[in-house]
């Protein structure tokens, strides 16, 4: 029986709302963060009932205590988003693959499974829409290129010693707790009534709600399902352009979308196939995009 859950990056965005699911479904949760992204305060509703560990996953000797004690883990933690990796690529990939590494190795010596949290970005812009998972991996970013490098270690690892794991290549999530992406910073000018910077705007991503992602997860986990990898996204496609229009529907003035040139590295296109995921453990999405970007305009962001 599975008695305690380490998470990665627990106090991060998808972190945070997956350690309050697992520990609704009454699990013990072990988060570990280094907080340069994350927050401990998005922690604040569980924290009575959970084992929080501010540290580093390259930390090898804190890892190795951890994941000891731990019977499942689940690795989200990482440099997350495209710009900041084409920035600092020395850190992404310090902690996105050296990190995962140890993570693996640990995981391995242990008998511990592991869930990763990858990322459509391993695909590149796509070949042929909707994407599964046998789609070529053409990575255009070190984002998406230390993802494929981390999908890699584990899957050598898994033939080499046996790890048992499961990738879950998650769309563009979003939802309360994110910021400095997309959907937040349109959120956050909409509300302020300032423009909405587009960045090509032809571009087609596929954007699903951070609940629907966490019950993915834990669909995965609870069915006990073992060495694979499977998208996780709305299976729906939306232009940067027909994301900006959602936006103002909501607001009271209609706010100036402003087209501006396609910044390096982002992807062209991006639909995921989430056939295995239904195939596998019956998910689905339940939220729309239009009903979740409704809903970001109703929270009490002071919760």
């Amino acid at each position: 029986m599975t008695n305690k859950i380490l998470i990665t990056g627990g106090a991060g965005f998808i972190g945070s709302h997956l350690a309050e699911a697992l520990v609704s479904n009454g699990y013990n949760v072990i988060v570990i963060d280094d907080l340069s992204r994350g927050k401990y305060e998005n922690l604040n509703n569980i924290i009575d009932e959970t084992e929080f560990i501010k540290g580093d996953i390259t930390d090898f000797e804190l890892m190795e205590d951890l994941i000891k004690k731990s019977d499942v883990i689940f690795h989200l933690a990482a440099l997350s988003r495209v710009i900041p990796a084409i920035e600092n690529p020395e850190l992404c990939f310090k902690s996105n693959i050296a990190g995962t590494e140890i993570i693996a190795r640990l995981c391995s010596r242990y008998c511990k499974k592991l869930f990763f949290s990858s990322s459509r970005e391993v695909y590149g812009s796509a070949k042929y829409i909707p994407v599964d998972e046998n789609h070529p991996l053409y990575p255009e970013n070190p984002y998406g290129s230390s993802k494929v490098a981390g999908e890699k270690i584990i899957e050598a690892y898994s033939k080499c010693y046996d790890l048992n794991y499961v990738i879950l290549r998650l769309a563009n999530v979003y939802g309360k707790r994110d910021y400095d992406r997309v959907i937040p910073i349109f959120l956050r000018n909409s509300l302020e009534n300032k423009d909405l910077i587009v960045y090509g705007g032809e571009q087609i991503l596929d954007f699903i709600h951070i609940q629907d992602v966490v019950e993915a997860f834990l669909g995965m986990f609870e069915n006990r399902v073992n060495n694979l990898v499977v998208n996780i996204g709305s299976g729906k496609g939306c232009t940067l352009i027909e994301l900006s229009k959602i936006f103002n529907k909501f607001t009271e003035k209609k706010v100036k979308i402003i087209i501006k040139e396609k910044r390096m590295g982002e992807v062209e296109s991006y639909v995921a196939n989430i056939d295995k995921a239904q195939k596998i453990i019956g998910w689905r999405p339940k939220t729309s995009l239009e009903k979740g970007i409704m809903e970001l305009f109703t929270i009490d962001w002071h919760e």
